[in-house]
């Protein structure tokens, strides 16, 4: 054997029988027949089936084995290795011509009758040889489509370990070259203790390594019958790093069969749920069954109940609207029991009946054209009640919403009062509307809010013409005139908006233009006021109410326009004086400290009040013949002048306390 390993390149000719020396060659000769397997040099089928056996390798000598695949060529055991290396480098001192003997002696007697040459049986059961034979190639034939190439194959040199490109195969170096010395070792480190990298195998790799092992231990129990337990057995028997690798395998694999536990565990509580939610819903079936025959024999009785409604409308006549209510009553009993039945159904079977049948709309068709026939003959101001009469039976029968909605969100009741109700309502309101009369309000608050909304831009357009008609310049002009008599506030009933706007503005959900007019008209009439202690509280009546109803934009404008008024009125009427003092204007500015905003009705008293206080105060204390008795008098009676509720106010808290300084600085002179 180890004869034909160093006939086939398998030697080692530097005569170092060193077992590392060895096992780097092995190494080398692996990688080279990795190379030739990618060349296509394969032995055949029969060398790789006899090559090995228990673990050793065998040749057979009538065969050629420098050529192997890499999957024999791993099963060669190294001592066998070793050993072909000795035999082969005690074979090559020998001399080269016993080898190239022995070589032409093995490559005639295996060489194929019909190759050109002993290489060419290297390929004789190579997939490189089937490949050409079926393209037509003839053994002993040149290459090329005439044959023109050349025959014999390409010649493959091995390089062993150590040997350059330009070694000439002698062991012995040249005489000129002088011996290398060898140098001696460098100290090695002390190797450190190498991580020992935890292996994760597959529980069945564990299994079957771990049942391989166990094999063997029960086969030695005859041998150790002395032991008294598995674990003396297992110290006895492995070593510590086998017992070591089996711990770990063994913790490892009891992991993974608890994992499995909990997977099957969560598969049969999986598969119980299951279970659980067929019998559930075998349950539920059967539920649903039973609910579905009472919901079939309510819906009979449902059925049953709106035919009769029908039946009940067809034979109604109304005559007139006193009648309307007399002639309904079948049909308000025949709904009330349609009701009933529904509330029976819903109870029983747990679901909303009135709304998924939409009965209220069955109910709603039935009273339509008696509600169009009872409304086209309906004067509110005879009967402003007439829709409480008819409506309120139908309350447990109907919804009506709070809210306000557009036509296509209202309810089928809604709808109903929209097309029976609004188109009177609008005719009388666009002609027979009063706005001192509070029919209207009456019949409006009786309807939705929904319904409502339809006739509120009629009422905000009579409204609208109302207020534009009033000229408030004729109006004050008039009230001037009769300031003082009892016809005063008769004068300025045109620009009482409060009394003919401010009651309707419920029923206006869009009310920017309105107020928008009303803020001008009153601000026109405020252009027109002279100022008096008279005729002053009328105006205040004109516009207190408004300052609340206004948008916060024309707030601001007629707050602005009473403030110009009064900082005019200020400035032509008031001085302080300590003979003959004008109160009155002080008094109208108090007036308005409700109406106007506390940092404007200061802005005024600061400047025309304050100022003119603290000025004249100061001058008096400056005077040489100055009563200082008589100058705190003073002071206390303007200080009482101003409510508690005005006083309190830190501001003019300040502003008299700047007084009694002046007045201290003054007595602290003398």
């Amino acid at each position: 054997m180890s004869a034909d390993l160093s006939a086939n390149g398998f030697s080692d000719s530097s005569g170092d029988s060193d077992a590392d020396h060895s096992h780097g060659q092995w190494k080398q000769h692996r990688h080279q027949s990795k190379e030739m397997h990618m060349l296509g040099i394969w032995a055949d089928e029969e060398h790789q089936t006899t090559g090995r056996s228990n673990g050793t390798f065998r040749g057979q000598p009538s065969k050629p084995i420098g050529f192997i695949p890499a999957q024999a060529e791993n099963d060669i055991p190294m001592t066998q290795i070793d050993s072909s290396s000795s035999s082969s480098s005690s074979s090559e001192s020998d001399g080269d011509s016993d080898s190239d003997s022995e070589s032409e002696a093995s490559d005639t007697n295996f060489k194929p009758t019909n190759l050109p040459s002993k290489d060419f049986g290297k390929f004789a059961n190579s997939t490189i040889w089937n490949m050409m034979k079926n393209m037509g190639y003839k053994p002993g034939e040149g290459l090329g489509k005439h044959g023109e190439g050349r025959i014999e194959p390409i010649q493959v040199t091995h390089r062993r370990a150590g040997e350059g490109i330009s070694f000439s195969g002698s062991e012995t170096p040249a005489a000129s070259t002088p011996p290398r010395t060898k140098k001696a070792p460098a100290p090695k480190a002390p190797k450190m203790p190498a991580y020992r990298k935890t292996e994760y195998k597959l529980l069945e790799e564990i299994e079957h390594r771990t049942d391989a092992t166990m094999k063997e231990i029960f086969v030695d129990m005859t041998s150790s019958a002395e032991a008294e337990s598995l674990s003396e057995l297992l110290a006895k028997k492995l070593s510590q790093t086998d017992k070591e690798k089996l711990i770990i395998d063994t913790r490892l694999g009891l992991d993974l069969a608890f994992n499995r536990l909990e997977e099957l565990n969560r598969e049969r509580l999986a598969v119980e749920a299951q279970k659980a939610a067929v019998e559930a819903e075998i349950v539920a079936l059967t539920q649903s069954s039973e609910q579905r025959s009472i919901r079939l024999a309510g819906l009979r009785e449902i059925d049953e109940a709106i035919s009769e409604i029908r039946t009940v409308s067809q034979s109604i006549h109304i005559d007139s609207t006193e009648a309307a209510l007399g002639n309904m009553n079948k049909l308000y009993e025949a709904c009330t029991r349609l009701r009933d039945i529904a509330n029976s159904v819903e109870a029983k079977c747990k679901y909303s009946v009135w709304n998924e049948l939409q009965l209220e709309r069955a109910v709603s068709e039935s009273f339509y054209q008696h509600f169009l026939r009872a409304f086209r003959l309906w004067s509110p101001d005879e009967t402003p009640d007439l829709i409480n009469t008819l409506v309120s039976p139908l309350s447990a029968c109907i919804e009506m919403r709070p809210e306000i909605s557009t036509a296509d969100e209202m309810t089928p009741f809604e709808s109903l009062l929209n097309a029976a109700v609004i188109p009177r309502l609008k005719l009388y309101i666009g002609t027979e509307w009063a706005l001192s009369s509070d029919t209207l309000a009456q019949v409006l608050n009786q309807l939705p809010p929904a319904v409502v909304a339809c006739v509120s831009s009629d009422i905000e357009a009579v409204l609208q013409r109302n207020v534009d008609v009033v000229k408030p310049r004729v109006v004050m002009e008039k009230y001037h005139r009769e300031l003082g008599t009892d016809t005063e506030w008769s004068a300025l009933e045109p620009l009482r908006f409060d009394h003919s706007v401010v009651p309707w503005m419920p029923f206006i959900y869009n009310s920017t233009e309105l107020l928008t007019s009303v803020r001008r008209k009153l601000c026109t009439m405020l252009d027109c006021w002279s100022i008096s202690s008279e005729s002053n509280d009328a105006v205040m009546a004109l516009v207190t109410p408004w300052m609340e109803l206004l948008p916060k934009k024309d707030q601001r404008k007629l707050a602005s326009k009473i403030f110009e008024r009064l900082d005019a009125m200020l400035d032509a009427e008031f001085n302080i004086s300590t003979q003959q003092q004008r109160i009155w204007p002080f008094n109208l500015l108090l007036k308005w400290h409700g109406v106007l905003a506390n940092d404007a009705w200061l802005a005024l008293t600061s400047k025309h009040v304050f100022g003119k206080f603290l000025s004249h105060l100061r001058l008096w204390l400056e005077s040489p013949d100055a009563d200082y008795a008589e100058i705190a008098e003073w002071y206390w009676q303007w200080r009482q002048l101003f409510p508690a509720a005005i006083f309190a106010m830190p501001d003019i808290q300040n502003i008299f306390r700047q007084a009694l300084v002046c007045m201290a600085y003054a007595l602290d002179r003398l």
